[in-house]
């Protein structure tokens, strides 16, 4: 497996990462603002094409 080479990558991998994470781990669970901003990221991201 290669690693991102964009912003909008690392925020998708982060993205899931983070909110698979919820499911399992009640400390992720109690962060929703954060897989908010990665959501955020990934849109921005794409939309600019960086």
């Amino acid at each position: 497996m290669s690693m991102p080479k964009t912003l909008a990558g690392w925020c998708t991998v982060l993205f899931f990462l983070f909110f698979g994470l919820a499911a399992f781990i009640p400390a992720a669970a109690s962060m929703p603002w954060l897989t908010g901003i990665l959501a955020l990221g990934v849109a921005v991201f794409t939309f600019l094409g960086k």
